[in-house]
């Protein structure tokens, strides 16, 4: 760093220069810092945002994972939600109702109790209001 210069300005010239170049270091690299902190958060809320389609069907209470083809389904058996290529051969599925379900995740099953709900299967429940008004 060179403080004094002479008649001819050039060594103030080069300390200017010198000064100029490294605060200009400096911002540039804060601001890459910054840019790619921003595109980083970016990057995760567009990640966390994404969300998986499935198709519902209430009268078997089935998920259907239209990105891998998977099954989901409850297993009494086992007390747990299963992942399946295949259905078993006990479990049938009806083309409608089918619901899309757009869920952040793969563990839709957690919802299920609002599914259960909200997508309730209309032909069940019009049989079991049948039975009761004949009794």
């Amino acid at each position: 760093m060179i403080i004094s210069f002479n008649s001819s300005g050039i060594l103030f010239d080069f300390w200017l220069k010198d000064i100029y170049f490294k605060n200009l270091n400096c911002l540039t690299m804060k601001k890459i810092i910054v840019m790619l902190a921003v595109l980083f958060a970016f990057g995760f809320k567009q990640a966390a945002a994404q969300k998986v389609t499935f198709y519902y069907y209430p009268s078997s209470n089935v998920y259907y994972n239209v990105s891998t083809h998977d099954y989901e389904y409850y297993d009494a058996g086992t007390a747990a939600w299963v992942t399946v290529q295949k259905l078993p051969a006990t479990i049938t599925l009806t083309k409608s109702p089918r619901y899309t379900v757009y869920y952040a995740g793969k563990d839709v099953w957690k919802d299920n109790e609002l599914h259960k709900k909200k997508y309730k299967d209309k032909k069940a429940t019009a049989k079991t209001t049948k039975k009761s008004n004949k009794s």
